[in-house]
């Protein structure tokens, strides 16, 4: 697919003084139907989001209504007719498991994994129209382990993928994705590995699920040098992610200059969540998302959407996705009703300075 000539939004202040009141966009994406009570990605993770997001301003968030699917061709832009058919079918054949992370289906979940990537795409649209400065999809089920062609790791479609496509087929070619989800986004670097123009950028616990993201792996031909990963050794948080945004992500987004910063916010790397073993904190959080939104207005005019990815402990999900969008919107950080990691975080320096010499940061 080809790209648009990169849009004219001006400068930054002008790109800002375009917005309506509500700053932070959103669009929430429950998917009851999509659901198994016995799994970690289940309904239950949104229990206590609604209550959160009602406890911010009236004046922070601009709803955005997803639409039931993405428009016409733009699953095409990642994934295949074939591949969708398959999926359609699987799901028909649901309840059941359709992959050994263990990713299920329920016969409602290919709608539901439409809806999610149209809510996502939505918002993209929504800041390339400057309808808001930053947007926040709160969606499931989650995306960035889905491949082109498979879904895996609870995801069916890849909706960070699809919204770097979009962006691009809307006049913005240089695309960044940070994604802090505890797990590697091996899908998303599956489908952007070859492209110079998208910059991955994933932070993640070393060792586990689903294996990939070495230090070494920075991308397929004309791409080499798209992807970087950062393995992380267990326990790392507050003060190990500060110093990845200041020696790693910062550095690369002035280098690469992009035109929209896309997020996969995965919660899952919170000090309580279950599933994993790093260390961040609600005011972690806060600090990362509030040192990103610099990034964006120093170096892409602000446009910023974060897509909702992994988080299995609901209090701590809520309490994180509050503070993000505290964060986006401006606001002082709120108190953190679970407080600090209980233990105390090993050094991050060794692979922030391996990660330096092979970017040449």
């Amino acid at each position: 697919m080809g790209t648009r000539p990169e849009a004219d939004f001006g400068s930054p202040q002008d790109f800002r003084s375009r917005f309506n009141p509500h700053p932070v966009a959103y669009s929430l994406v429950p998917s009851p139907e999509h659901d198994l009570a016995t799994h970690p990605e289940n309904h239950a993770r949104f229990a206590q989001l609604g209550e959160e997001l009602a406890t911010l301003p009236d004046g922070d968030l601009l709803p955005i209504v997803a639409p039931d699917s993405p428009g016409e061709g733009e699953l095409e832009a990642v994934h295949p007719a074939a591949y969708r058919a398959a999926l359609e079918q699987a799901v028909a054949q649901g309840p059941g498991y359709i992959d050994y992370a263990p990713t299920y289906v329920t016969t409602a979940s290919y709608a539901a994994a439409l809806r999610a990537a149209a809510g996502t795409l939505a918002l993209v649209e929504a800041v390339v129209a400057g309808k808001a400065a930053r947007a926040f999809a709160l969606v499931r089920p989650p995306g960035h382990h889905a491949t082109a062609t498979r879904a895996m790791g609870f995801c069916l479609l890849n909706n960070l993928a699809l919204a770097a496509r979009r962006a691009q087929e809307l006049g913005l070619p240089r695309v960044m994705i940070v994604d802090f989800d505890v797990h590697h986004g091996n899908g998303t670097q599956a489908i952007t590995e070859h492209d110079p123009a998208i910059l991955y950028v994933s932070t993640h616990q070393q060792g586990i699920y689903p294996g990939s993201g070495a230090l070494a792996d920075t991308g397929q031909g004309a791409g080499d040098g798209s992807v970087v990963n950062l393995p992380l050794p267990a326990g790392a948080g507050d003060q190990g992610f500060r110093e990845i945004a200041e020696r790693v992500i910062e550095p690369l987004a002035a280098r690469f200059r992009p035109n929209i910063l896309l997020v996969s916010a995965g919660f899952d790397a919170h000090w309580r969540d279950p599933l994993a073993n790093l260390q961040l904190s609600c005011a972690g959080f806060y600090a990362l998302a509030r040192q990103l939104m610099q990034i964006a207005d120093r170096h892409c005019a602000g446009r910023t959407v974060f897509a909702l990815e992994g988080g299995y402990d609901p209090q701590a999900l809520a309490a994180s996705v509050a503070a993000v969008l505290c964060a986006m919107a401006g606001r002082e950080a709120p108190g953190d009703p679970l407080g600090p990691a209980p233990y105390a975080e090993p050094p991050v320096g060794r692979v922030l300075d391996n990660a330096a010499a092979i970017h040449g940061l």
